[in-house]
Formats: C-alpha cells, structure tokens, sequence
C-alpha cells in the first residue's frame, strides 16, 4: 500500500504534469485544425452532418440565385402601367414632380421636358389582377407565382448610384451586397467553395458591366464577399 502510495507521488510531479498538459493542448490543436468546427459549439458536417454556420433557426431557403440585368427594359414597358401617364403624353413636366432636381448629362441640353408613357399595352393576370404588358405574355401565365414589388423608389437620378443603392440599400459604396447578407443569414455547406459566387455577362456591343463593389461583403466578414467567376481558361 505504502509502494502504491509513493508512485502515485511521483507520478503527479511537475514534469509530468507539463508533459501531460503539452500533449493535451497539442491534441485540441490538431482536432481544431482537422475538425475547424468541433469546438465552435454549432453543428458542422464534419460534427453531425448538418449545416454549417447556419443562425439559431433553421431557414427554409436552400439557396438563392438573383438575377440582375443591368438596362432592362423600362417599368413603364414590364409591370408598372400607369394609365393617367399615357393620357397626357407629350406634355410638359409638371414642376411639382420635378421639384428642382438637376439634370443628368443627357438632358443638359433640352430645354423642354415632354412626357412620355408605354408604347405598348398592358393587362390585368392571375388571381391578383396583376398588371403585365403585352411584352411578356410567358410572364403573364405565371402571374399567380411570381412576386412584383412597385413600392421601391430612390432620389438617384444616375446609374451609378441607382445602382449601388439597388444592389446595397445604400447610394454610396462599402455597404454589404445583397449576395453577402444571404450568405451571412443562410450560412454554406461547404467550407471549402465559396457560398456566394457572382456571374457576369456584358453581351455583345457596348454593355454595362457590373462592378465589384456591387457583391462586396461591406463590413461583414471576408468570407461573404462576392466570388467572380472567370469566363477564360
């Protein structure tokens, strides 16, 4: 018993004990370095085979694609008719709407402002009577499934800002993109891909591009910026 008692002594010195804790230490270490999730307290794959870096609840969307085109057609030509513009066509600009606000540099030189309205006709589809024009009568037979917003407005009179503020919520840049705010609620399942890729497409002639600070991550983490994807080799 006394044997067994002085063992148990040594046993428990220093040497032992800084021995132990360095290879205790060198193993949490390597587990975080294999398993980057398995001491962050959220379930991982790589942990329990769910979702990586999702928030507290579990969201219903899976994944989002958002598709942009910069210079679509006008809303007066899509989805916002607006009756009362096309009987006073020709016109000219009542102040009240106009309000004082500068020109752009493309009607710097006019010195008359007509009104102008749709060239082409509009109808009512679907359960909600939703206006559509005559343009886009596929679209028109999923108006029942589709979502169209006419409450947005902004004061940008130019493409850079409206731009900008379409994409960030904001005129002016280093604000979150809309991509970076999904990825940061919806979280990724990979830990190795990016969870937000950007593709981009100018066509043919003299198009506008959409630049990087339009899928910026703003002041979130790096790991929600924008990844572009490279049309070459």
């Amino acid at each position: 018993m006394e044997k067994e008692r002085l063992e148990s002594g040594l046993n428990e010195n220093r040497r032992k004990f800084l021995s132990r804790l360095s290879l205790g230490i060198g193993s949490v270490a390597l587990g975080s370095l294999l398993i980057p999730d398995l001491f962050s307290g959220k379930p991982g794959p790589d942990t329990d085979r769910l979702m990586s870096g999702v928030p507290h609840f579990a969201p219903k969307a899976k994944r989002v694609i958002y598709l942009f085109q910069n210079g679509a057609p006008s809303q007066l030509e899509s989805f916002d008719y607006k009756p009362l513009l096309n009987r006073r066509v020709g016109e000219e600009l009542p102040e009240s709407i106009r309000m004082g606000q500068r020109l752009t540099g493309m009607t710097s030189g006019q010195s008359s402002f007509p009104l102008v309205g749709s060239h082409h006709g509009f109808r009512q589809y679907g359960q909600a009577g939703a206006w559509i024009s005559d343009l886009f009568p596929y679209t028109a037979k999923i108006a029942d499934d589709i979502c169209i917003v006419r409450s947005m407005h902004t004061e940008a009179i130019n493409h850079d800002p409206a731009l900008t503020f379409f994409q960030t919520g904001a005129q002016v840049g280093n604000r979150p993109s809309m991509g970076a705010w999904l990825s940061y609620g919806l979280g990724s399942e990979n830990s190795n891909l990016p969870g937000f890729c950007v593709l981009l497409s100018r066509g043919k002639g003299n198009g506008q591009g959409v630049y990087s600070k339009l899928w910026t991550n703003g002041f979130l983490d790096s790991v929600h910026q924008g990844v572009q994807f490279s049309s070459g080799d």
